[in-house]
């Protein structure tokens, strides 16, 4: 047993030092790992307070600790699963706040397209049609329609302009709908409705695919939980059946197995979060590179 808790430190060692996000500089029971959880947390516009931390620790060790005295786990063996579990869930904590973040943003940049399709149907002015768009939408579209009116007050260009909302979202819709404010605002016409609507009609079925798309990964996700909690109860009879014909749960090869059993929990679980920390953006879909 003490060569498999070498060889977990070591593998947490060698994960740390591979991986360029650094794994282990967000561990629960570090003070510059709740600082960099802290920063992490507020970049997506969420607090997160040392009480806030403390809970999260506390919660944590209580549920392992009643896991761990369920199944009769050694010190030795507990406090490993103590050390994994500090390192991994605040992953799992800011992939879950990622995901969230990522739908506000979502939500805020097709806010805006269809606000600025709206406007810009009534009064086919740039200007005008961002400037009503600053009025409702929020997060950091906002930051890009300030860039765009000051980039349109400053040079006049209407496609210099919004080349800033090309290159925070290079969507092939946002590619069409620049393209066609372009030309309206260089040749004027009266013929730019239908276009419109087509672009209103692609925005709206990008919304609902998404949100579809979104909704199957949720589900996804939460039939693997509901199946780790099962194993977790199907664990639990087995570890009964074998006090019955008195089995040593203090034994090494019990001890491993338990050990490895938590493990495979613990990364299953986690893993299933970060299927979920994308974009809502497919990269797929853009017509063009960021610049």
């Amino acid at each position: 047993m003490i060569v498999l808790y070498g060889l977990l430190l070591i593998g947490l060692i060698a994960l740390n030092l591979t991986s360029k996000k650094h794994f282990l500089e967000y561990c629960f029971f570090r003070k510059k790992g709740y600082v960099k959880l802290k920063e992490t947390m507020q970049s997506y516009g969420y607090t997160y307070s040392i009480q806030m931390h403390l809970a999260a620790i506390a919660v944590l060790l209580v549920l392992l600790s009643f896991a761990c005295w369920q199944f009769e786990v050694r010190y030795e063996s507990w406090m490993t699963l103590i050390l994994l579990c500090s390192f991994l869930f605040p992953h799992m904590l800011i992939w879950m706040m990622y995901h969230a973040y990522q739908e506000k943003v979502f939500s805020g940049f097709t806010l805006f397209l269809q606000t600025f399709i709206a406007v810009f149907k009534l009064n086919p002015k740039t200007y005008q049609a961002l400037e009503e768009c600053r009025k409702v939408c929020e997060g950091e579209i906002v930051d890009v329609i300030d860039q765009t009116l000051e980039e349109l007050t400053q040079s006049g260009s209407v496609e210099k302009s919004l080349r800033h909302l090309l290159n925070y979202q290079p969507h092939f819709i946002v590619f069409n709908l620049v393209s066609l404010v372009t030309t309206i605002e260089n040749h004027g016409g009266i013929q730019y409705l239908e276009g419109l609507d087509l672009i209103q009609d692609d925005i709206d079925d990008w919304i609902e695919d998404t949100y579809h798309f979104k909704q199957m990964q949720m589900q996804a996700k939460n039939r693997i939980l509901a199946l780790c909690g099962l194993s977790s109860v199907i664990a639990v009879f087995a570890k009964n059946m074998l006090e019955e014909i008195s089995f040593d749960t203090q034994s090494n090869i019990y001890q491993f197995a338990i050990l490895l059993f938590f493990a495979i929990m613990l990364i299953t679980i986690l893993l299933a979060h970060h299927a979920l920390a994308k974009s809502w953006f497919e990269k797929e879909e853009n017509v063009c590179s960021k610049t």
